[in-house]
């Protein structure tokens, strides 16, 4: 009898050891929270926020002053290059005109004039050398007539000089005249009118701009403002998607066209410029939007791929699971064959152990991150942080689990 009872007891404890190795061991699997390394694609891209404008746009100003008379283009107008868009009151430049046009004709006059006078003095002094020879009249009459001729040829030169000033005079006066009415530069659209008509312009060391006019609105430009930390990975031709707040269901594309040399300084934050070619055949995109810009500068399909959150998992150091002497001296063996600045991870055995490993990474995302190398496989899981509440839980069962094998 006594035979069977230390018999059953054995057999009890027996059954109670290997119940609570393995509750133990599925504790130690509760203890973490992990993801699973899957296969996929993975993008990755630089944010930055820019302004939306016309590839080109045409300031239209003018160049005289004066009350403006009539406006022929308003906002939104097609206009055609050389189209009449705004006219300003042409009384003074008339006036002027009509002024310099009666001095150029009074100067035409001097000078024909002038001409007259240098022809008589001419003749007067062939007509004193003949009488000079035949000795009638004397040097010192010959004298006077030579220099009668050299002072009509002075003020022929001068009148023809004079001429040709009020002549140039007369073509500014008409320029001026020709000023007064403002014609468009450019075919495009006009996105911005300045002016009213009674309006007073005063053309004096900077041209008002009275239109403003986008030469093709179907074709835009984003000007977005990169990180300098950043501006590094930007090359030309890059693909570019963005939002804007009008239409924030919806995905425009473009490429980058130009990475500006010339800083930008805001608030000790330095940023380059970079300009975005889109297209907008449907004239959906307006000047002036505000776009988020995400520019793609590398992308990988069909790539194993590890989830960032478990990159950034710490373990705990009261964790006696997580490192060992073993475990440290496996890793330096690891990182040898690993070329590229490496990542530490941790995996979940099918024991319900940790193991950490060490892998090469490529390209991020916002979720992802590209494994190049690594002694992970798809479909495993890696440790991403703990279960709170379970490292608790899991000794209390532990605490009644015993308490009944008492018993």
């Amino acid at each position: 009898m006594r035979k069977w009872i230390y018999s059953g007891t054995g057999i009890i404890v027996i059954v109670g050891v290997s119940a609570l190795s393995l509750f133990t061991r599925g504790s130690q699997k509760d203890k973490y929270e992990t993801v699973l390394i899957d296969r996929g694609d993975i993008i990755e891209k630089i944010t930055a926020t820019g302004t939306i404008n016309p590839l080109v746009i045409v300031r239209v100003g003018s160049q005289v002053s004066g009350r403006i008379a009539a406006i022929y283009a308003d906002f939104n107008a097609q206009v055609k290059k050389g189209q009449v868009i705004a006219t300003l009151e042409t009384d003074i430049y008339q006036t002027k005109v009509e002024q310099a046009d009666a001095n150029f004709k009074l100067s035409q006059a001097q000078t024909q004039e002038a001409r007259v006078a240098l022809k008589d003095a001419h003749n007067n002094l062939t007509r004193i050398r003949n009488l000079n020879k035949g000795s009638v009249v004397s040097e010192r009459e010959l004298e006077i007539a030579e220099t009668a001729y050299e002072a009509a040829k002075a003020v022929l030169s001068a009148a023809k000089a004079k001429e040709v000033q009020a002549g140039a005079l007369l073509n500014a006066a008409k320029v001026d005249l020709k000023h007064t009415t403002i014609y468009s530069p450019v075919d495009g659209i006009v996105i911005s009118r300045n002016c009213d008509v009674g309006q007073t312009l005063v053309a004096s060391f900077q041209t008002p701009d009275l239109f403003l006019i986008a030469q093709d609105l179907k074709k835009m430009q984003v000007e977005a403002y990169v990180d300098e930390a950043d501006i590094g990975n930007i090359k030309i031709g890059q693909r570019v998607l963005f939002t804007v707040d009008a239409f924030p269901d919806q995905i425009f594309r473009g490429k980058v066209s130009q990475v500006r040399f010339a800083p930008k300084e805001q608030q000790n934050v330095v940023t380059y410029a970079t300009v975005v070619e889109v297209e907008n055949p449907n004239l959906t995109l307006r000047p002036g939007m505000t776009a988020t810009v995400s520019i793609i500068t590398a992308e990988r399909n069909d790539m194993v791929r590890i989830p960032n959150i478990a990159l950034r998992f710490k373990a705990d150091p009261e964790d006696n699971e997580l490192e060992t002497q073993a475990g440290i001296n496996r890793m330096e063996k690891e990182a040898k064959p690993l070329l590229n600045p490496y990542q530490k991870v941790w995996m979940l055995c099918a024991d319900g152990k940790p193991k950490s490993v060490l892998l090469e990474v490529g390209i991020s995302d916002e979720r992802y991150t590209e494994i190049r190398k690594g002694s992970v496989k798809e479909g495993e899981r890696v440790i991403v942080g703990y279960r709170s509440q379970n490292k608790q839980d899991a000794g209390s069962e532990q605490s009644r689990f015993r308490l009944r094998l008492r018993r």
